[in-house]
């Protein structure tokens, strides 16, 4: 629990780094909790991009600290009617806009409730229309940090805003489909299929081979040897626990022309 060890907060955000937004929004963590470490995941998740800040969160999150507060803010509608939210997972935190943002983490994490934040006295002042990440969530994160219940901070909701989200699935007994759902800054096309579920068809079919098939191609899957392989294009299970394309030095994004949102199906041989 927050308490037993120093906090650590993890930004998410679409603000880049030409701004002084990224630093107003540190210093208005360390006004209320000098302790905080803070930890910059990503501040170029495409502006106003909810669903590439949900999958970056999403791809992420897991490799952080128990009890991480992840302050989480892709919010193209501030200032207007959607919701501030503290989300509470078995062992982590997420401040943010209900607007879609976490809903990987209600897919796949493990959360217990989420809390419509409406405590204004815990609020900056004065509120900005434009700036609920220093005025709003920044606070929240801040008093959170320093042992406040979340129950404080408002009401339990169920109608928080969830979008639907790219899952992998089994289609028939050896192939799995899935999607691209980022490219990251080598080329490298990331997909939602997760290491689970190739495990999961591995298991089912009694085979350890497998090919990926996009763009019209049918690429290797390769076990061991990371980036290092002789084939120009090939598939593994990168970092995040999840399959994606790569290049031997060279983008695949580049070389197959694809980008978020291509279809991509992996086949037990």
């Amino acid at each position: 629990m927050i308490g037993d060890t120093t906090p650590l907060v993890a930004l998410y955000t679409d603000f880049g780094t030409d701004d002084p937004w990224v630093g107003e929004l540190k210093a208005a963590l360390w006004a209320i909790q000098p302790a905080f470490h803070i930890l910059d995941m990503t501040h170029t998740i495409p502006p106003r991009d909810i669903a590439a800040g949900a999958f970056a969160i999403y791809r992420s999150y897991r490799a952080l600290p128990p009890w991480t507060i992840n302050l989480c803010v892709v919010d193209p509608g501030v200032g207007g009617p959607r919701r501030p939210i503290l989300v509470v997972d078995d062992d982590r935190y997420f401040i943010g806009p209900d607007n879609g943002l976490f809903s990987y983490v209600y897919q796949f994490g493990a959360v217990n409730r989420v809390v419509h934040i409406t405590a204004e006295h815990y609020f900056r002042r004065p509120v900005s229309q434009t700036f609920h990440a220093r005025d709003v969530f920044a606070p929240i994160a801040g008093w959170l940090g320093k042992g406040i219940d979340p129950a404080k901070f408002g009401d339990v909701i169920e109608d928080f805003v969830r979008v639907q989200v790219p899952v992998d699935r089994a289609v028939g007994e050896t192939l799995v489909k899935g999607e691209v759902c980022a490219v990251d800054r080598f080329g490298n096309l990331l997909t939602n299929i997760r290491r689970a579920t190739l495990e999961e068809t591995s298991a089912r079919t009694g085979k350890t081979k497998f090919k990926i098939l996009v763009a019209g191609h049918e690429l290797p899957f390769v076990a061991e040897g990371g980036y290092a392989q002789e084939a120009p294009l090939f598939a593994l299970v990168g970092s995040s626990g999840l399959v994606e394309v790569a290049g031997a030095s060279r983008s695949a994004a580049e070389a197959l022309g694809v980008g978020r949102g291509k279809d991509v199906g992996l086949m037990a041989e």
